[in-house]
């Protein structure tokens, strides 16, 4: 059967003061839009059903996760602190498979627009296939310019057995994650490398396997909690599952190496075999930052670009002799007069401008927060 494992934590840096630790950006409306949590699960539907899907979260994030995935998951998994992916991806494979030895999983992240959904949609049926022959399967996105921050995947030659709805599969040259901005510049000319958009497919016996050869220790933790795992019935009604609660796994959270505190890309896929890569164009964005959720918005001839309020009232923005400017506006009138190339971000409590080109910068934002003690911004 296959099942959906919606990874729904994150910080809230990338789009601060618009998200926050405990509301980031796939919990809230961005551009106008529904929360990418929601969109995530609307993609689904007709595809998994909800009685397949599981989600994962924090628990700063768990009671607004809930409140969206109401009736739409079957589980939703409160981690005791966020580890990265890979911890709790394993923890979650090794659980789907002792409930289901044929599971096929498919591992999304819930803070991506995908603007052709129906595209993701003949992906992932494609890609169940595969996976049932031994392949961890990634979809590969054309590289739209150099991104240093982002997987890569290099394809090999064409898998000629599998063909769908105008897709192809080729097994994978080489998998790298976030490679410097020298060798990113030389991916994004070769139309034979993709990014990797960070959904992957799999079957858990063959992930299990993966992790057993790539990192034995943490394949003993897991096998270890196996018996408690599915303690707990999990269901539409009544789907929370609390993980701290549950003293095996919290210690195991507690204890676990700072080795095994990373994503699956660095543990596991740079080592991985038997991988296999589908190249789909569907209008991918993981909004990285304010400049990706910036291009939303319609832009008028100046190139301004409002987005709506969060709360659906009508923005009082005035822009005289301003020029490419993105404009994020709250409750108050905002004025850029002779403005250019900037991005502005009013919030009840923060305001945030900066030059477009240093959208890439507002993650450093946070420690200095922090570091003044202004603990209740972020």
């Amino acid at each position: 059967m296959n099942y959906a494992l919606i990874l729904s934590g994150g910080s809230g840096t990338r789009l601060w003061p618009l998200s926050r630790r405990s509301r980031p950006k796939h919990l809230i409306s961005l551009a106008g839009g529904t929360p990418l949590l929601e969109e995530t699960l609307n993609r689904l539907d007709e595809l998994i059903e909800p009685e397949q899907r599981f989600l994962i979260t924090i628990p700063e994030q768990a009671p607004v996760v809930r409140d969206i995935a109401r009736g739409r998951a079957t589980g939703i998994i409160i981690e005791p602190m966020g580890r990265n992916n890979l911890f709790p991806m394993s923890i979650c494979t090794r659980m789907l498979a002792d409930r289901d030895p044929d599971a096929i999983i498919a591992f999304l992240p819930a803070d991506h627009h995908i603007h052709e959904p129906e595209k993701l949609r003949s992906a992932l049926k494609l890609a169940f296939d595969v996976a049932r022959d031994g392949y961890i399967i990634t979809l590969g996105i054309p590289t739209r310019h150099p991104e240093p921050n982002y997987g890569h995947v290099r394809k090999a030659d064409k898998i000629p057995e599998y063909k769908g709805n105008d897709f192809e599969v080729f097994r994978v040259d080489k998998f790298q994650e976030k490679p410097g901005l020298d060798i990113a510049e030389k991916y994004h000319g070769d139309e034979g490398v993709y990014w990797n958009s960070g959904i992957f497919i799999f079957s858990a016996v063959t992930m299990l396997d993966l992790i057993s050869r790539a990192q034995p220790y943490l394949h003993d933790i897991i096998s270890g909690l196996s018996q408690v795992l599915n303690r707990k019935e999990l269901t539409l009604e009544n789907p929370v599952c609390d993980w701290e609660a549950i003293d095996e796994v919290h210690q195991a959270y507690l204890n676990l190496p700072s080795k095994l505190q990373t994503s699956i890309d660095y543990a596991l896929m740079e080592k991985a075999d038997k991988v296999a890569t589908i190249p789909v164009e569907m209008g991918w964005d993981d909004l990285g930052g304010f400049t990706a959720l910036a291009d939303l918005v319609e832009a008028d001839d100046d190139g301004i670009r409002i987005a709506p309020r969060a709360d659906g009232d009508e923005p009082r923005v005035l822009h005289p002799g301003s020029k490419n400017v993105a404009i994020f506006p709250g409750k108050r009138a905002i004025v850029c007069l002779d403005c250019e190339d900037l991005i502005v971000v009013d919030t009840p409590d923060a305001i945030l401008i900066l030059p477009s080109e240093s959208s890439a910068k507002v993650r450093g934002i946070i420690d200095q927060l922090s570091q003044h003690g202004w603990l209740d911004l972020l």
